[in-house]
């Protein structure tokens, strides 16, 4: 092998030019700093959708319960037809509190009963109304209740389902 006057050979091993060359063992204190952190803001992220996920059951939970209140008075509706196609179950919906009817005959326990079943599942905020019109009747029921708990929902939710008595 030849070689050019001025040149020296080119030495690759433990002394190179800048130096001697060291590897790397284990992680450095940032990287798992790093890592902790990535890891920290992926489990609040997590907790955060499971915070919105249970609301959200909350509120399906309480629309399932609403449209069975519903059909509980529409049942007792069609089981005194004469006084519903009469419009003896027609009430308002009231702008402030609910109040039920405080009488003894049966279209008024039916509605207090059922208001007052309004109340002990969705609160105090919780009403309802009735309307009855036409031969057969048809009957708009409708419930009002507080689903506030739940993000980007409005206060005051409403529900309505028109039955034929």
């Amino acid at each position: 092998m030849r070689r050019c006057a001025g040149t020296a050979d080119i030495h690759h091993g433990d002394h190179a030019m800048n130096g001697p060359r060291r590897i790397q063992q284990g992680v450095s204190l940032i990287e798992v700093l790093v890592a902790l952190f990535v890891l920290a803001f992926g489990m609040l992220g997590i907790a955060g959708m499971q915070t919105m996920a249970m609301k959200a059951n909350q509120s399906a939970f309480e629309r399932n319960a609403v449209v069975i209140s519903a059909n509980s008075i529409a049942e007792r509706m069609r089981s005194n037809q004469a006084a519903a196609r009469t419009g003896g179950y027609n009430r308002t919906m009231p702008t402030g509190a609910c109040t039920a009817p405080s009488g003894t005959d049966r279209v008024s326990v039916d509605t207090s009963r059922w208001l007052d079943e309004l109340n002990r599942n969705f609160g105090t905020t919780a009403c309802g109304a009735i309307n009855c019109a036409g031969t057969p009747a048809f009957c708009r029921i409708t419930v009002r209740w507080d689903d506030s708990r739940v993000a980007n929902g409005g206060a005051a939710q409403t529900f309505e389902v028109d039955v034929r008595i």
